[in-house]
């Protein structure tokens, strides 16, 4: 099976998240960033300024750090993101209370 070539996320009604390798000089690189919906059928999508463009080991890391916000399904805490550990072996899963420390 082949991967594809770019993702999509639907973010809202008039926008979407696309991710997609790209490379810049000569570094292999992954792109997560908004792009516009048309307004109109057959309209032109766009990316917009809101985005990230990452290093794969660094979107590691980067997917690590969110687990540990969303809840990994296993006790996972900021002290697990040093180490070697699949991010994606538990599942995904809600948090039961929102966090409302300040930052």
């Amino acid at each position: 099976m082949t991967k594809p070539t770019v993702l999509e996320v639907r973010k809202n009604s008039r926008e979407v998240v696309r991710v997609q390798p790209t490379t810049y000089n000569g570094i292999d690189l992954v792109d997560a960033r908004v792009w516009t919906v048309p307004a109109v059928p057959g309209g032109e999508s766009k990316p917009t300024r809101k985005g990230l463009t990452l290093k794969a080991s660094t979107w590691t890391e980067v997917l690590r750090a969110v687990q540990v916000f969303l809840g990994s399904g296993s006790d996972a805490d900021a002290d697990d993101l040093g180490d070697d550990t699949d991010p994606f072996a538990g599942d995904v899963v809600e948090p039961e209370t929102p966090r409302t420390e300040a930052v």
